[in-house]
């Protein structure tokens, strides 16, 4: 008897715990809207994120109640490009929120955290500073060698495998950015396009990460008990291949005796002799420990999220034959020829102006890019937030915005770059955050914004590229958790004549 009361006691002294902080949660944030059950529960978000729609849900709750919106207990969306532009600010002192851990990697039952989910903003912004230089413009010459290896490679595939039958392009895309990064990390690729297959089965885990992160971003700290207890997270978390195959390289060129040497210094070198470098100079900054996390930065961030921006361009392409058209003409009134050079193609107008476009309806990212208030506070137009509360913008709600790109914002047209003075264009551009927020803007950017503008004009002009269903109508935005794989996007190739500028 005495046990049962024992237990009830505790159970009810848990239950005024747990109902104290939801109480003192749901008053920090009472002044401002939003759906009533998200003031009690993250459950009201999860289930929108879970089964969708997610972004049209969000965009209806924004053109309710306005720019500032309660999404849960402790978090808000924000929808002003004027109140983005404050909590990107690198000084302003928001961190990223917890909302990013699920994103960490376990190898042998260790969490290996990248600057990905890194929630240290000071010591985030060292690493950045120690190793960024190898993602600046200034670096982009050393990479192109690789890049059109492998763009060789992804051109030879075409024509050997798929010219007589249709294939999925963001299949094929994948398969060259595995091959493209393989090259830039650790100077030597699986050959996923020359096996045309996905050698280290890289593709679907990669997918799996990503699918996890958006599943469990509601949810963290639940996320945290259920997948990184120490108790159990060795029971739960297997190595993907992606981060066993950086592991192994990191362990191989760090147990090389040139792996360290001075001698290096002078080469043009793979991004982990750089991160290796970065911490041998600066070995409290980036230990040893933490170079496992550099490299799986570098794969996982980049291989999702670049082959579905490459995908989704060209598909936006492919469905607007007037853009196809008029990007055609543009390539070919330079006299360009395969292979390119990136100094040709990077100050297209119209080249760059669709790819703008197309990042703006289609951002790698769905989900909110959440920061957490500093202790400050702060104050977005009339709304207060108080120090804590978790502030989320989703790239596909604040790229719609009429106001800031016309009444159109729902369409694909990249002349609306073109035909809008330099004013109207920066303010576009400082709503754009497909590439990320402020000081955690992508760090392999300038990267991929190479890929984009040397892959897209390499296809275009190599082979003539059709839709299989010319109706193929892709949902940005419209899709749940567990529909965000991109679809497979049939095409056919025709090999091109260059000098011919008609498209039948």
């Amino acid at each position: 008897m005495a046990l049962s009361w024992i237990g009830l006691s505790a159970l009810a002294c848990i239950a005024l715990y747990f109902s104290a902080i939801l109480h003192r949660r749901r008053q920090n944030l009472k002044h401002i809207s939003g759906p009533s059950l998200a003031a009690v529960t993250d459950l009201w978000r999860a289930r929108i994120q879970f089964f969708g729609p997610f972004v049209p849900s969000l965009q209806k709750l924004h053109q309710t109640y306005g720019p500032v919106v309660r999404i849960g207990p402790n978090t808000v969306s924000i929808s002003d490009p004027s109140h983005i532009a404050i909590v990107a600010n690198p000084r302003a002192g928001f961190a990223k929120a917890d909302s990013y851990s699920p994103l960490r990697v376990f190898i042998n039952g260790k969490s290996i955290g990248s600057i990905i989910d890194m929630q240290d903003e000071d010591r985030n912004r060292a690493i950045r500073r120690a190793v960024g230089a190898a993602f600046t413009t200034n670096n982009l010459l050393d990479y192109e060698p690789n890049m059109n290896a492998t763009l060789s490679a992804l051109l030879e595939n075409i024509r050997t495998h798929h010219l007589h039958s249709s294939f999925n392009l963001y299949r094929l895309i994948q398969l060259f950015q595995l091959d493209f990064l393989f090259l830039l990390a650790f100077s030597s690729a699986p050959g996923h396009l020359e096996q045309n297959t996905d050698v280290l089965g890289m593709s679907h885990t990669l997918y799996k990460r990503i699918f996890h992160w958006y599943f469990w971003q509601p949810l963290p700290r639940l996320e945290r008990f259920i997948y990184q207890n120490p108790l159990w997270s060795h029971l739960l978390t297997v190595p993907s291949p992606w981060a066993r195959t950086g592991a192994q390289h990191l362990a191989s060129r760090l147990a090389s005796s040139s792996a360290l040497s001075s001698a290096t210094k002078s080469a043009k070198l793979d991004l982990l002799q750089k991160y290796i470098l970065a911490s041998t100079a600066r070995p409290d900054l980036i230990p040893p420990s933490s170079l496992a996390g550099l490299v799986n930065s570098t794969i996982s961030a980049g291989a999702d999220t670049t082959s579905g921006g490459i995908t989704t361009v060209l598909y936006l392409i492919l469905r607007h034959h007037q853009v196809y058209s008029k990007l055609l003409q543009e390539l070919e009134s330079t006299g360009i020829s395969v292979p390119l050079r990136h100094a040709q193609v990077e100050h297209l107008p119209y080249l760059d102006a669709t790819i703008r476009e197309a990042l703006r309806l289609s951002a790698p990212l769905a989900v909110p890019l959440e920061r957490t208030v500093p202790a400050a506070g702060c104050t977005l137009g009339k709304t207060v937030l108080p120090p804590g509360t978790v502030v989320g913008c989703a790239p596909w709600v604040v790229h719609q915005d009429k106001a800031v790109f016309g009444g159109d914002a729902h369409l694909f047209r990249p002349e609306r770059y073109l035909d809008a003075t330099t004013e109207e264009v920066q303010v576009m551009e400082r709503a754009n955050i497909a590439w990320g927020l402020g000081g955690r803007a992508c760090l392999g950017r300038h990267i991929a914004e190479l890929e984009l503008k040397v892959v897209i004009p390499t296809l275009l002009l190599s082979f003539d590229l059709k839709l299989c269903d010319p109706k193929l109508d892709i949902p940005f935005g419209n899709m749940g958790t567990f529909e965000m794989e991109l679809k497979p996007i049939l095409v056919t190739a025709k090999e091109r004549d260059q000098s011919d500028e008609s498209r039948a």
